[in-house]
């Protein structure tokens, strides 16, 4: 897993063939939150938002929150 911005779209690359678009807030919150505050915001803040297609995916690829907090962390900009 991780996280590609290309100019301003942020993109959560799950696998080769599975993708989700993330609005720069979102990661920048994330950055800031602790580990433990990740399930509430994704819950109430991320998943709401998503189109159905990307809520498919993200229901299937079961993303675990410490890969995706070192994605975030990863992620420059």
């Amino acid at each position: 897993m991780r996280i590609e911005r290309i100019q301003d779209v942020i993109t959560l690359h799950i696998s080769d063939e599975s993708c989700v678009s993330l609005r720069k807030e979102w990661v920048e919150q994330l950055r800031t939150l602790p580990y433990e505050e990740f399930g509430e915001f994704i819950r109430t803040s991320i998943y709401p938002a998503l189109n159905d297609n990307e809520r498919k995916i993200w229901n299937k690829a079961t993303i675990s929150n410490r890969d995706l907090q070192s994605a975030v962390q990863a992620e420059v900009g």
